[in-house]
């Protein structure tokens, strides 16, 4: 049996002086989370991460670029 796994898509500062306008920062870069398990002990591995990425999809069309996730099987 195997495990899923996820990581999140996050947004940060990469600004030398930290500059940051109204919220707004003068540059920024995207970076990954560690893997964490969402599932364990799955048996079939092929449908469930087809339902992950599908919900993923969803709530990326609905939020935006910042719910982008990463799903993976782990042995």
């Amino acid at each position: 049996m195997s495990n899923i796994e996820m990581r999140s898509c996050y947004e940060y500062n990469n600004d030398p002086q930290r500059r940051c306008y109204n919220g707004c920062h003068f540059s920024t870069a995207r970076g990954w989370t560690e893997w964490e398990v969402v599932e364990y002990a799955v048996q079939d591995v092929p449908d469930r991460l087809k339902f992950w990425k599908e919900l993923n999809e969803y709530a990326v069309s609905q939020r935006g670029v910042s719910a982008t996730r990463e799903f993976r099987e782990v042995e």
